[in-house]
This record gives C-alpha cells, structure tokens and sequence, in this order.
C-alpha cells in the first residue's frame, strides 16, 4: 500500500512538471511579450507646454494634468525643467455633438478632442498629429444645467486621461525593436 502511494506521488510530480515546463516553452516560444515602463529608455520628462487653441476654456491644463498623472504612473517622474526627455501638446480641436435627443431636448453628447503632440528626446524630434482618444468619450446632459456641465467636466477629464495614454502607448511603442 505505501508503494503504491510513493508511485502515485512520483507520477503526480512528473505530471506537474511535465506541464509546468511545457507550457513555461509554449508561452516564451510563441514571440509575444508584454511592452512595459521598462521599454522606455529615459527616467524623466519635462511637458514644456500644453497650448489650447479651442475655444474651450482650462484644456491645457486639465491635458497637462492628464499627462503628468500618466507619466508618474508609468514611473517616470515629472519635472519642470531639466528632463530626460521633452513633450510639447497642441490641443487643436475640440468638438461637441448631441448623438441623443428626445422631444427635442439634447440627452447625450459626444466629446471630440484632437492634440498634436512633439516629443523630443536627445534632439531627435518627434511629431504625433492628431492624436485622439481611441474610445468614444460621452456624457449624458439630462438634468439641470449644473448638472451637465459637471457631466461635461467629468467627460473632458476622461477625455484627457485617455489621450495621454495614448500619447504614452505611442512613445513606448518607438522604443519597441
């Protein structure tokens, strides 16, 4: 009875081991890998200027806001002057569309926002154009008037945040070999 317990745990343990190695080599062996922080070369970066050349009032600053709390997430620090790397963002444009009415009254809206963006890094200068978030950003304007425009604060927030993601994602991806 104890062998057949000593060879029941022996197959148990080639088993195991047998799949844990075999799937280690399927995984490293099919060519993906997951891109990181640690693909990006440089420590700091400083946003020299975020312009808004909308109508709409404070996006610099909330794109600027957006773009440090990214960065900072990514773990690359924020500085005001004196960084690894350089950014300087554009807003462009900046469109609100009504995609829901009912009885004649707006019930949803849509926020469009393009940035044009240079990255420089070591003197090499990089232009991304009409960058945009890669979902759509809306927002429900039911209720009072105070109420929309909170919802619309909330929307251009997220609005931002997603940009500097994918303002990030693409710096990452030029450090891809």
């Amino acid at each position: 009875m104890r062998n057949k317990i000593l060879i029941t745990r022996w197959w148990f343990h080639i088993i195991f081991y047998f799949l844990l190695f075999t799937s280690y080599f399927l995984l490293s062996s099919c060519g993906y890998h997951l891109i990181g922080s640690e693909a990006i070369p440089f420590n700091s970066v400083t946003i020299k200027s975020v312009k808004n050349n909308t109508y709409e009032p404070r996006l610099e600053e909330k794109l600027r806001n957006a773009l440090s709390k990214e960065f900072i997430t990514q773990g690359i620090k924020v500085m005001t002057d004196g960084g690894d790397v350089e950014i300087e963002a554009v807003v462009t444009r900046f469109e609100l569309s009504s995609i829901g009415a009912v009885g004649g009254m707006v019930r949803e809206q849509v926020i469009t926002m393009f940035v044009d963006i240079k990255f420089v890094d070591k003197g090499k200068v990089t232009n991304f154009t009409s960058v945009e978030s890669p979902m759509r950003i809306t927002f429900q304007s039911t209720g009072s008037v105070s109420e929309a425009v909170v919802q619309k604060e909330k929307a251009i927030d997220k609005a931002c945040s997603e940009i500097a993601k994918e303002i990030i994602g693409r710096i990452t991806l030029m450090y891809v070999q």
